[in-house]
């Protein structure tokens, strides 16, 4: 019998997670996730939600590769062969891992091993792959080896 195997495709524009804002009104502080972070985490998580009936239960250790297709602007040169501006590789992950808890996972300390690329995407049209599935620790025996 295989390991249990998440894989889906979100058709959305990469985007990074915010930092949490902070205004005061009458004298108490007020905290509040960007607008812009939170129409593409719901958008995420109505995408996710036909596949909750996949979810992996609490409990077990997970693998989680992402990759995250940019658009590339017209304007950046076409020697320009990864998308090394910003926004950070590891916003774009932090919105996807909050976006997939209590979703695929309960709890994104369930994630044991993350693998994330940023690329240009090759049709034009952003998008984000991700696949999920159980960490194993085959051909793991030494952690220091794969440094």
């Amino acid at each position: 019998m295989g390991s249990k195997l998440i894989r889906i495709v979100i058709s959305a524009e990469p985007t990074a997670k915010g930092r949490p804002r902070t205004k005061w009104i009458n004298g108490q502080a007020i905290t509040y996730t960007p607008t812009k972070t939170k129409e593409a985490e719901d958008f995420i998580k109505f995408r996710l939600l036909r596949h909750k009936d996949q979810a992996f239960p609490a409990g077990v250790p997970l693998r989680l590769t992402c990759t995250f297709w940019r658009t590339k602007s017209r304007y950046l040169p076409r020697r320009e062969s990864l998308p090394w501006r910003k926004p950070d590789l590891i916003n774009f992950g932090v919105l996807i891992c909050d976006a997939l808890t209590g979703i695929l996972y309960a709890d994104d300390a369930q994630l044991t091993n993350i693998v994330m690329r940023k690329r240009w995407s090759p049709n034009g049209q952003g998008f984000i792959t991700l696949k999920l599935e159980e960490d194993k620790l085959q051909g793991d025996n030494n952690a220091d080896d794969n440094i």
